[in-house]
């Protein structure tokens, strides 16, 4: 696939999407719970498994990492539970995925494991696809590891990086890049 890399699209100087697509992230593939099922087993779980060209079902990907040790990352997680259970928000039927990684376990820089995130599934009450990466095995190459939560909407259509950062992102941050995209046809790389 041509422009895999770590580069946003963003936000310009003046506070518009930026025109410059940003780069195509990579088909990561991590050990996980699909809508955060336990019954299951540990199942693969590729970002691929989101990709949705037409945009008929998947429009925005918004990945998070979380760590069970960040305080912050607790609470972003309680938030999207919450909003997530809000059916006025209805952030499913209008096309957008969360997917969360957990990166560490309880102790800073000790990558999680599957009883952190069995027991993170259980304590937050999340409904939405939770993996594994641990050590940041996978997402590490965007941010500094000790800087999360870790943010990214992705453009369904192209795997486009959208817009990634640092820090608590309330859930409804993901409506301007759901209308970004239902306003744009996708980049052509």
């Amino acid at each position: 696939m041509k422009n895999l890399g770590h580069k946003v699209r963003g936000i310009d100087g003046a506070g518009n999407v930026a025109k410059t697509p940003g780069s195509v992230m990579k088909n990561y593939k991590f050990l996980g719970y699909p809508n955060a099922d336990k019954s299951k087993g540990l199942q693969t779980v590729a970002l691929a498994d989101y990709y949705d060209p037409t945009g008929k079902t998947f429009k925005v990907i918004h990945l998070i990492v979380a760590g069970v040790w960040c305080s912050p990352c607790n609470q972003e997680t309680d938030a999207l539970v919450k909003a997530l259970s809000d059916p006025a928000q209805a952030y499913d039927k209008k096309g957008v995925v969360f997917l969360q990684a957990l990166d560490d376990g309880p102790v800073q820089g000790t990558g999680a494991k599957k009883t952190d995130l069995d027991n993170w599934i259980t304590s937050h009450k999340t409904t939405f696809t939770s993996v594994l990466d641990p050590n940041n095995a996978n997402l590490g190459a965007f941010f500094d590891a000790a800087a999360i939560p870790w943010n990214a909407n992705l453009d369904a259509r192209t795997m486009e990086i959208l817009d990634a950062g640092v820090g608590y992102e309330d859930p409804a941050g993901v409506q301007p890049w759901l209308d970004w995209v239902a306003q744009n046809p996708p980049s052509q790389f």
